[in-house]
């Protein structure tokens, strides 16, 4: 029997046996059953609050139609799966992020939009994002709500005084690879005052290298693959940047980490577009000296969410109107502008509102670079256990970069405690 089908049920063990009976009221779950509104929750930040309130007076272009959203603090994830196995206060409508294949085994708990006509509007956005929210059988279970193209974000006047090429487009060619990027950290380290560091932490570049693949760490039968090339050459890439004295070794949202980045120790960043905001909070006095170009290699995305629908929705055609109004061109770069949502709908990219020079990028157009990497980034296979699998690798390149742990004694571990959690829940 396949994994898939042992872990049909995965809600959680409360809610197996539940979700098992199929077919019961599925008005009654809905968390705005009596009322004259359809219900959405979100985290706080993925939704715009202009465009709900908006929509809780009357969706445009759709009469007799509102929508409510509902923000769900905490653990927002497990809240959504609490509702959802006892099938009680399940919303019409649930924002997903990223993670969105985590819901493949529970895709019933979610209407195929395919049924609702998605076919017809697919081509307004990104491809890659539909492909990473269809499921193994094929149903489309995520509308694409924003997108993490990445780029690479480097400090201009550290590179000038290293002798280093300054331009975009010069940069691009320097770092076109993994070891051209890693060359160009040495010369940093060995020219540039104060030999600032290439990265903050190497975590980063692993996370970066693998994402460029379009395998992960479990394929779509349901088979571990953690152990083949691709994962070991983004490990291998990580570690090398660590031999080579290039990471900072500062962690994020750390009081270390903002002062590598206010004051010059970091010369590079590879992240994704919605790191713009943190990066001028936490070194509002580097303004003017950061530049982007793409990424080493080439794009790739991180980040970026979905709403579904879910199968308590009262009104499925009118969530799916819903969502096109709320998700499409004008109102994702509406998003954009208000809450920096990078948009999944490439027609947007070249708005004049997306256009507008950045200072603190040296007066860069931003969009320039991350419009073409969220064109050109890699369809990459998410199984639902990729967190199961990755979260063991993640803790051993920090014991390798902050605890000196033997790149080689880390991997194995890395490997075995992979493999350990897979296994517990039916894994091969």
């Amino acid at each position: 029997m396949s994994r898939r089908g042992l872990l049909g049920a995965s809600l959680g063990s409360a809610g197996a046996a539940v979700l098992g009976l199929s077919g019961c009221g599925a008005g009654n779950g809905s968390a705005s059953a009596g009322t004259d509104h359809l219900s959405i929750w979100y985290w706080q930040g993925a939704l715009t609050d202009k465009l709900l309130a908006t929509a809780k007076r009357s969706v445009p272009g759709v009469p007799g139609l509102k929508v409510k959203g509902s923000p769900i603090a905490g653990d927002y994830k497990a809240k959504l799966r609490t509702s959802m196995a006892a099938r009680a206060h399940v919303p019409d409508l649930a924002c997903v992020n990223s993670g969105v294949s985590e819901f493949f085994p529970d895709e019933q708990e979610f209407l195929d939009l395919r049924d609702l006509g998605v076919g017809a509007i697919e081509d307004q956005y990104l491809e890659w994002k539909w492909k990473a929210a269809t499921t193994p059988s094929g149903r489309v279970i995520g509308f694409p709500l924003d997108a993490g193209p990445t780029a690479l974000f480097y400090r201009r006047d550290l590179f000038d005084k290293a002798g280093l090429p300054t331009e975009p487009d010069e940069v691009a060619q320097a770092t076109s690879t993994w070891e051209k990027y890693l060359r160009v950290g040495r010369t940093l380290k060995e020219r540039a005052p104060g030999k600032p560091y290439l990265v903050s932490q190497i975590s980063y570049v692993f996370r970066m290298v693998l994402y460029q693949s379009p395998k992960q760490f479990v394929d779509a039968d349901d088979r571990f693959i953690g152990d083949q090339e691709h994962v070991k050459h983004a490990w291998d890439v990580a570690v090398e940047t660590y031999r080579q004295g290039l990471s900072a070794r500062v962690l994020d949202s750390t009081p270390d980490y903002n002062a590598a980045m206010s004051r010059g120790r970091v010369a590079t960043l590879i992240n994704a577009v919605w790191a713009i905001n943190g990066l001028k909070q936490v070194a509002p006095k580097t303004s003017g000296n950061w530049r982007l170009t793409g990424m080493p290699a080439g794009p790739t995305n991180y980040g970026g969410s979905y709403v579904g629908i879910t199968r308590y929705c009262r009104d499925p055609e009118g969530a799916f109107a819903f969502l096109k109004w709320m998700l499409g061109p004008e109102n994702q770069l509406k998003s954009y502008q208000e809450m920096a949502l990078f948009p999944t709908t490439p027609a947007a990219y070249s708005r004049p509102a997306m256009r507008k020079p950045d200072r603190f990028f040296g007066g860069q157009i931003p969009v320039d670079v991350f419009g073409p990497a969220a064109e050109k980034a890699p369809v990459t296979f998410s199984s639902p256990y990729e967190a199961t699998a990755n979260t063991p690798v993640f803790q051993e390149l920090t014991n390798v970069e902050t605890l000196g742990k033997n790149p080689d004694r880390a991997w194995r571990d890395a490997m075995n405690a992979a493999e350990s959690a897979l296994s517990q829940r039916g894994v091969s």
